[in-house]
């Protein structure tokens, strides 16, 4: 319980201050909001369907999840599968 909670605290910290950098000159900001958002689907299940939605009506998000879940540990890798989306849905 304390680790779940300590690692949504840490992807929402990502989230910030990935936030922060997106508006200074180096381009560091996307891939930490990305890696934060990841942080939190391996923590909670209850935030993989707006992880899913997210990668569904953005395809650059889908590719940097999509670059980062093929270089992720194997507990990352599953949780970022289940949040693949449904390309047969013709989105």
């Amino acid at each position: 319980m304390i680790a779940r909670i300590a690692t949504t605290l840490s992807g929402i910290v990502l989230i910030i201050y990935g936030a922060i950098a997106a508006i200074s000159p180096l381009p560091l900001g996307v891939p930490l909001i990305v890696l934060g958002f990841i942080m939190i689907a391996g923590a909670n299940p209850a935030a993989r369907p707006l992880i899913r939605w997210m990668r569904e009506h953005w395809r650059w998000f889908d590719f940097l999840v999509g670059h980062i879940a093929r270089r992720s540990p194997r507990r990352f890798k599953d949780v970022l599968e289940e949040t693949a989306p449904n390309r047969d849905s013709g989105n």
